[in-house]
């Protein structure tokens, strides 16, 4: 990997518009797609965004190297939060995103 390359992995419906700003996508229909699609590409781009419709089994499977998952139109179960509270919770031993707890949740 000698450039910094990134690609976009969703339903064809919402990476078009990435495409259309000159984005490299790989339009999915499912979430086993999606899944492979990383695997297949994971060594090759150094940022890979994986809308997160089609994000579960990558958040299932994936242990190291998570892409980045961003939130689309088409879910509403917050999985990317929860993998990102995951995250801190294991390099920083604390649930950042905790509601109630720390000085702002007083």
């Amino acid at each position: 990997m000698s450039e910094a390359k990134m690609i976009i992995i969703g339903p064809e419906k919402l990476v078009s518009i990435f495409a259309l700003l000159g984005v490299e996508v790989r339009p999915v229909s499912d979430a086993k797609e999606a899944y492979d699609m990383f695997t297949k590409v994971q060594n090759e781009y150094s940022l890979i965004v994986v809308l997160e419709s089609v994000a579960e089994k990558i958040l299932q499977n994936v242990k190291e190297n998570l892409p980045l998952i961003l939130p689309d139109t088409f879910v509403h179960e917050k999985k990317s939060e929860k993998a990102l509270r995951r995250l801190f919770e294991k390099i920083l031993g604390v649930d950042l995103l905790a509601e109630g707890e720390g000085y702002y949740g007083r």
